[in-house]
């Protein structure tokens, strides 16, 4: 079932790819990179969030719960890690990726709430554990 949203996560990152490619011309290469760095994060972030969930939801509360935590606190470890190097060194936009890594974060998050709700209805969880 976590198939289907993977996709769409795909499909959802590359189309945020396209539509830097048709702008990039308007855009300093410097910003053009931090927002292909903060997507693809992104990206990869929201993959391993839905992989991580889909784990759980067939284990109990706590292996759940744990994959949940593991996570979120993951994506916050190396969404700081990355926006600090960017910051001290490199010469990449630290704005361009901040504010692509949170778009995408956002949508993405949208994505996962959506597939944690549809395998709750169904009872793709184990109930009572």
């Amino acid at each position: 079932m976590a198939g289907r949203y993977l996709v769409v996560v795909l499909l959802l990152g590359a189309a945020g790819g396209l539509v830097l490619r048709i702008v990039r011309g308007r855009l300093e290469p410097e910003v053009m990179q931090g927002a292909l760095l903060g997507g693809t994060l992104a990206v990869a972030g929201a993959i391993a969030g839905l992989l991580l969930s889909a784990w759980g939801f067939d284990k109990g509360q706590k292996q759940f719960f744990g994959a949940l935590l593991f996570g979120i606190l993951g994506r916050l470890v190396v969404y700081g890690a990355t926006l600090i190097y960017v910051a001290l060194g490199t010469s990449i936009d630290l704005i361009a990726t901040a504010v692509a890594m949170l778009g995408f974060h956002v949508v993405f998050m949208i994505v996962e709430i959506n597939f944690a709700l549809r395998r709750l209805r169904t009872g793709g969880g184990r109930q009572g554990a």
